[in-house]
């Protein structure tokens, strides 16, 4: 659909607002996303496409019999002022296809949502600088850790993180936005007034409350999550965002749907490699193998990639740590790669309360991080004096 369909900010009439309801709460009426935008192309309006008469419809060659007969019945039984009272008693607002606010990004894939909800505060002009972050529900260490470096050093930048808030890599990269001082946005498989997973309540309330970020659905207010939303809403991350991340993918990974979306519609997609013989970097290496996705190693490869040389860059500032004796000895031996305790008790053939006492005071330094399970792992940050 041309944009040039779309109508200017000045001339948008908001009763146009509840039509658009209507058409996007028809079920089995044969009225898919495409159908719907040429009934407005002809009519010129929602009001006038949704009341149209049976002689208006049978004029359109593309418009069934069936389909006349189930839009009108559908049509007799919908209440369009109870449609938008429920978006409103959840807490939300709506913008329709053709609205001049509705994300340009968003128009430009195959069946774009008709109407998309949200709940907490996001102009669309902040998705221009966009990227979606991606990945598995069970990421290791390693992917922990790119996760949120990637988002908080994306946020830094200015850009804006779009991702599913699903456990994992999703939800990791949305509190590292937040971190990083950025903005972040949920796409949900649900309706935007519910929060899957439920674990996610924390998460879901920051969003909501406008001051980090919002969530977005094509789903109305109630809609439970079901299975086949979650590869449908897929494609809203990526058609949101100018880029896609993915960060720790197995080879049947959600998150290569997304990234498949993503060459689909055109987009710029990177992938994090991994160790040859982790199960959660399969899907990443091949992207990379397979040429298809860029490789990229921190954030700055990805705004490279992208051209964002106007995006601002607040590098994170190294921090500089002086170490003497043996807590010296112990920071040599601890990597990026989470390593033991008692791997460390081997290796110092240090008494355990030294050792324990030793890495408390790399802690309070701020050059290890704790993990748990007495596993321990230097900070990325760290320059030591």
């Amino acid at each position: 659909m041309s944009c040039q369909s779309v109508i200017g900010e000045d001339n948008w009439d908001n009763k146009e607002q509840q039509y658009w309801l209507g058409f996007d709460r028809l079920s089995g009426a044969g009225l898919g996303s495409t159908r719907v935008r040429k009934l407005f192309d002809h009519f010129r309006s929602a009001e006038a496409a949704w009341n149209a008469t049976p002689a208006d419809l049978k004029s359109l060659p593309w418009f069934k019999a069936e389909h006349i007969k189930e839009f009108l019945k559908q049509r007799g039984m919908i209440d369009l002022d109870e449609l938008e009272k429920g978006v409103a008693d959840a807490g939300a607002t709506y913008m329709p296809y053709f609205h001049p606010l509705y994300p340009s990004r968003l128009r430009e894939i195959s069946e774009p949502p008709l109407v998309l909800y949200m709940k907490g505060e996001l102009t669309f002009e902040q998705l221009d600088h966009s990227i979606a972050i991606v990945g598995t529900r069970h990421p290791t260490h390693y992917g922990e850790r790119m996760a949120k470096e990637f988002a908080v050093g994306l946020a830094k930048s200015g850009a804006t993180i779009i991702s599913g808030m699903a456990i994992g890599v999703d939800s990791i990269c949305h509190w590292g936005a937040i971190e990083g001082g950025g903005r972040t946005v949920a796409v949900l498989a649900n309706g935007p007034d519910k929060c899957y997973p439920t674990s996610n309540i924390g998460l879901y309330s920051t969003l909501v409350d406008g001051s980090n970020g919002a969530v977005i659905s094509e789903f109305y207010p109630g809609t439970k999550p079901e299975p086949w939303h979650f590869p449908k809403r897929n494609r809203i991350i990526s058609g949101l965002s100018k880029g896609v991340v993915v960060i720790e993918a197995g080879e049947t990974s959600g998150s290569l749907i997304t990234a498949n979306l993503g060459f689909e519609q055109s987009r710029d997609v990177f992938a994090v490699p991994g160790r040859v013989d982790s199960p959660m970097s399969k899907g990443c290496n091949n992207l990379i193998a397979s040429l298809r996705a860029s490789l990229v190693s921190n954030y700055e490869d990805v705004l490279n990639g992208l051209n964002w040389i106007s995006v601002p860059r607040n590098r994170e500032i190294p921090k500089m740590v002086e170490l003497f004796g043996r807590e010296k000895e112990v920071f040599e031996l601890i990597t990026a790669e989470p390593v033991h305790f008692d791997v460390l008790t081997e290796q110092t053939e240090m008494p355990i309360g030294e050792l324990s006492a030793a890495l408390t005071m790399l802690e309070l330094a701020g050059a290890v991080e704790r993990l748990p399970g007495d596993w321990y792992s230097r900070q990325s940050n760290i320059v030591i004096d």
